[in-house]
């Protein structure tokens, strides 16, 4: 399992066009990954907009599973929203 610590893009996560940028640059370091683990630890507030352009598309190739470690109850919840818009399923370690 690989996993993206995502405190490197910063501690706040928000905006649809900062998450298009983000994905792009995970998708070159782990596109060929098959199960990923995303850590928040230190991530203080997630978008929806970043959270549906980055988590989702791994989410997908991952049979809609999303494997979450460390995730703040704010975050937790901006998650499951999203979770719950695309029918996925997560896992909050």
């Amino acid at each position: 399992m690989q996993k993206i610590i995502l405190n490197k893009f910063g501690l706040i996560l928000t905006g649809r066009p900062y998450g298009i940028q983000t994905y792009a640059d995970l998708e070159k370091e782990h596109g060929d990954a098959t199960k990923i683990e995303f850590d928040f630890t230190g991530i203080v507030s997630l978008g929806s907009g970043f959270g549906e352009e980055v988590l989702v598309p791994f989410a997908k190739r991952q049979g809609n599973k999303l494997i979450v470690k460390s995730a703040s109850n704010s975050v937790k919840s901006c998650i499951q929203l999203i979770a719950s818009d695309f029918s996925l399923s997560v896992d909050f370690k």
